[in-house]
């Protein structure tokens, strides 16, 4: 009897909905390369080291005014941004093209209302409470009450009063230790403890980083009934405020490593995806599909790049929603084209047969499998295998067929580890025959559900092939394969059980149905 080939179907596989949980990308449709992630931080004087990381100094640091917004005198209003960027841009050294230490004169600014030269009206150091600014105030660009649609210049003036309470927020900011208390508490298993220190770091400066953080320490402790019984409302109260914190694309946007994707996770996009599953698996409250994709789109507009991916399995698989082949294909291009294998997978799948108006194209199949492949995807592994055994969608190269099916089979992908078991067990130009080797790749694929390799094991194991003769586990492995719907199955238990004594098959069914055992 001899194996069943193991060439191509070219069956699609369909995709678990991923509920993990995503970046202005470019709009080509084929894959880009992942940028290499940035250099580490080189140290230096300017710099101190704080449990084997890098850590600017904070103490006397010159702080930057912003020129072109009228809550540069009230600096946490909505004109300014958030909290987070005032932590940025006002604690960390100024950079660009100003230059404090060489720029004098008045204050200009081109056609946006951008500083491009001037004095240091706009300067001052964090560590002198009323500043040192050399002006009283300099000119800013706000919109014409008497011609709309236009600017025009106004005198915008910071008194001592509005750059102490900017200097008194800096130094609040860098000196507190509510919340690194709160963590070490809650390392520590000390839950209530934590839970009020996080509630005083967030009272401190609630729209800061650190109150983003501690805001989503606090509805973790609530939600997962931490040193007290879980009240889920109250900590979607909390996840609400950190997820719906103020975001600053420019400043805030994660980058992202295909090959640590949930690196690129912050509190904000964390709080959110926290809060999309509790509404996706109704945990402690009515199941909300609608309110869990709100949330799935805010981690994705934050930069969490699989809740791309999951809002694109969504609308593939019309998840309490309409299907829209479309939209999911929109979203898997988002992450995909920034290196999100899973996506890219995706992507593939759908072209490789078509869908809702999606036109199949084997060659953008292959080439987002391709992409895929890079970040070692199993799946995909096997698909560029597969296209170059069968010359689909690429030239046919059976040497670098074989590479990629080892590659697949490596990554544990089931069905590309019974491809290598056939070209063991059949040897040849490529490889040669060890029917040993060809059983342990059956046996690894099977034990996934395979069927073609449950069918060949149980061959092997009927013929005493690459080992001991075993009637009893044949006889297992084609029953098996049979319940897979294997077509040739039938026939070999047929042909086996004629072999079998009554005591086989006893044992046999005994091991399929315990139940059954006298």
């Amino acid at each position: 009897m001899s194996l069943k080939s193991t060439a191509a179907t070219g069956a699609f596989i369909a995709r678990a909905l991923i509920i993990s949980a995503v970046v202005i990308l470019p709009t080509s449709v084929s894959a880009q390369t992942p940028t290499p992630p940035p250099a580490a931080e080189t140290p230096s004087e300017t710099t101190v080291t704080v449990e084997g990381k890098l850590k600017p100094k904070t103490a006397r640091r010159v702080l930057k005014l912003n020129p072109n917004s009228a809550a540069s005198c009230n600096f946490f209003t909505s004109g300014l941004g958030s909290t987070d960027s005032y932590v940025q841009d006002y604690i960390e050294s100024t950079t660009g093209s100003r230059d404090p230490d060489a720029m004098a004169g008045p204050t200009t600014f081109d056609d946006d209302g951008n500083v491009i030269g001037g004095g240091r009206s706009d300067y001052f150091n964090e560590s002198s409470p009323f500043g040192d600014a050399s002006l009283p105030g300099a000119p800013m660009r706000f919109p014409s009450a008497e011609a709309p649609g236009t600017t025009a210049d106004q005198t915008a003036y910071c008194s001592g009063a509005d750059r102490g309470f900017a200097a008194g927020r800096a130094s609040i900011a860098r000196r507190d230790k509510t919340l690194p208390e709160a963590y070490a508490l809650f390392d520590a298993g000390k839950f209530p403890e934590a839970l009020e220190m996080a509630k005083k770091s967030y009272a401190k400066l609630p729209d800061s980083d650190g109150g983003v953080e501690a805001s989503l320490l606090i509805g973790k402790i609530y939600l997962n009934g931490l040193g007290m019984k879980a009240d889920v409302p109250e900590a979607i109260k909390w996840l609400e405020r950190a997820a719906g914190s103020r975001f600053d694309a420019t400043r805030q946007m994660p980058a992202f490593d295909p090959k640590y994707p949930d690196d690129s996770l912050t509190p904000i996009s964390e709080a959110a995806v926290m809060l999309a599953k509790v509404y996706l698996t109704g945990f402690g409250v009515a199941k909300n599909p609608k309110e869990a994709r709100k949330w799935f789109e805010r981690a994705n507009y934050v930069g969490y790049v699989p809740a791309a991916k999951t809002l694109g399995d969504i609308y593939y698989y019309g998840y309490d929603t309409q299907k829209d082949v479309k939209k999911a294909v929109s979203y898997y291009k988002q992450a995909g084209e920034v290196g999100f294998a899973p996506a890219q997978y995706a992507l593939a799948e759908i072209y490789y047969l078509g869908d809702d108006g999606i036109e199949p194209n084997l060659k953008t199949a292959v080439a987002w499998y391709y992409e895929a492949s890079k970040q070692n995807h199993a799946g995909a592994l096997y698909s560029v295998a597969r296209a170059y055994d069968a010359g689909e969608g690429a030239d046919a190269d059976p040497a670098k067929a074989l590479v990629y099916y080892k590659e697949a089979a490596l990554a544990g992908n089931a069905d590309a580890q019974n491809a290598v078991g056939t070209y063991f067990y059949q040897g040849g130009d490529q490889i040669v025959k060890d029917d040993a080797t060809a059983r342990k790749w059956f046996e690894a694929a099977a034990r996934q559900g395979q069927d073609d390799a449950m069918f060949n094991l149980g061959v092997m194991l009927m013929k005493g092939e690459g080992g001991d003769k075993d009637m009893v586990k044949a006889w297992v492995w084609f029953r098996l394969a049979q319940a897979k719907g294997h077509e040739s199955a039938k026939a070999a238990l047929t042909a086996l059980e004629k072999r079998m004594t009554d005591a086989d098959k006893a044992q046999a069914l005994a091991i399929l149905s315990p139940s059954a055992k006298s």
